[in-house]
């Protein structure tokens, strides 16, 4: 009898004992989550102390007139344009993202307490490189933009300067783009308390030959590598999700930088909105509808055309115009079925809904939603899926898809395969596993729906 007490008295000294030590294993590991926790805290508070140093070293620099812009008027541009260092952490804790880095003219004087308005925002992104762009997509969209804009390195002092540049020469882009900026967050710390207030050399030019100095700097800066073969991975998906967040409009337009809108676009979709019954109110038909613009390539240098006429005269005559992507990805687009649009007459000056389509595998058509529609996946990056993922949620979540029979986009340049580098292939395989497991997460994030996208 005593003996098998004893064997209790062991076995409940050893229980107590393993109780105890997986008491001590838990406080630790809680212990170490909040010494992270702290050390993320401290992180952060330094890296935004030492930018407000870095920006203060600049504004001194620049009032003792180091690195200032050309002297179009008798007041420092720096002292006219507030710039938001306020930053926050993407979703990984990979990038550092300071959302309304520099507001635009409207945006700064609407009031927090209106009303959203009824206006489409158009969302953007682009390296540095690519900010040109914007001087003609401003005078085409003549409404609000938002812009996330990716820079690594010593990218941030050129981005100042092209930024303080072309809201200087170029009232429209003042008056309607606001910036966002996006860095990898290893290199943050380094480029915004490096000299910043360095100045370029185009930026001492008059304003009627900055755009071509800045095409001719950045095809100088781009001879060296192809699409997306920058320094770390390109994030697409979260440079639009941070564009999205700056879009004060009840319906949002998410293009690429290089792309351009046919004319007038916004205003005729705007009429349709408001003069359709279904669409003035915030209907489920409304919310739940995505007006597709059908996408086209233009050989490069060529006119970009204005009116749905022109492109396919184009189209048909000269073989100047082709579908989006037909080279390197036909099925990514020519769902939207490219020869009804053609047929769909339309009425010139205005814009209306010409038919609708059913998802298909693959498709990643350009479209004008309702600023509620699902966000992007930010795990996908570089080439393949990202606008095709979020796509797929779209359908799965229960949207339509309804082609505009006038509207059209144009990509400057014929997309060909000898542009993109060399990891591509191996970017889209990546990709195309994390698709395999988004479309199951879809499946657990929608349980009452019915559809899936399966490729």
């Amino acid at each position: 009898m005593s003996r098998v007490c004893r064997q209790v008295h062991v076995s409940s000294y050893y229980w107590s004992a393993g109780k105890m030590r997986l008491t001590v294993v838990r406080a630790m590991v809680g212990g170490l989550v909040s010494v992270l926790i702290i050390l993320q805290l401290i992180h952060l508070s330094m890296i935004s102390w030492l930018e407000n140093k870095a920006t203060a070293i600049t504004n001194g620099r620049r009032s003792a007139g180091s690195g200032s812009l050309p002297s179009r008027n008798n007041h420092s541009l720096r002292s006219r344009t507030k710039i938001h260092l306020e930053a926050k952490l993407d979703t990984t804790g990979s990038y550092k993202i300071y959302h309304s880095y520099m507001k635009s003219t409207a945006a700064v004087s609407r009031k927090t307490h209106e009303a959203l308005p009824s206006d489409v925002t158009l969302i953007t992104q682009c390296s540095v490189n690519n900010l040109y762009h914007l001087v003609d997509l401003v005078v085409r969209w003549q409404g609000p933009m938002s812009v996330a804009v990716f820079s690594v390195g010593p990218d941030i002092s050129t981005f100042n300067n092209i930024l303080f540049t072309l809201r200087e020469c170029f009232p429209g882009i003042k008056e309607n783009v606001t910036f966002h900026l996006v860095q990898p967050i290893t290199e943050i710390t380094e480029t915004l308390s490096s000299s910043s207030a360095k100045a370029l050399p185009f930026t001492k030019l008059p304003c009627e030959t900055i755009l071509s100095s800045l095409k001719e700097q950045t095809f100088q800066a781009t001879s060296q590598t192809k699409n997306y073969a920058l320094q770390v991975p390109y994030p697409n998906n979260v440079l639009r999700n941070v564009a999205r967040s700056g879009a004060d409009s009840r319906f949002v337009f998410v293009i690429d930088i290089d792309m351009l809108p046919s004319a007038h676009l916004r205003t005729q979709f705007l009429h349709l909105s408001r003069s359709s019954i279904i669409l003035q109110e915030e209907t489920e038909y409304s919310k739940r509808t995505a007006f597709v613009v059908p996408a086209f390539e233009i050989q490069k240098g060529e006119e970009v055309p204005r009116t749905k006429e022109r492109l396919v005269l184009d189209a048909a005559m000269y073989g100047r115009i082709r579908p989006f992507y037909v080279e390197d990805c036909p099925h990514c687009h020519n769902h939207t079925d490219y020869h009804r649009w053609e047929r769909s007459k339309g009425t010139p000056g205005a814009v209306n809904i010409a038919y609708t389509v059913e998802w298909k595998p693959m498709w990643e058509p350009f479209y004008i939603g309702h600023r509620d529609v699902p966000l992007y996946d930010e795990r996908f990056k570089q080439y393949g899926f990202n606008r095709i993922s979020q796509v797929c949620e779209m359908h799965v979540a229960g949207y339509n898809f309804a082609v505009l029979d006038t509207a059209f986009l144009i990509h400057k340049g014929f997309k060909e395969k000898s542009a993109y580098h060399a990891h591509k292939l191996q970017e889209n395989r990546r990709n195309k596993e994390l698709f395999l497991h988004f479309q199951e997460e879809l499946k657990v994030k929608y349980p009452e729906s019915s559809k899936r996208c399966q490729t």
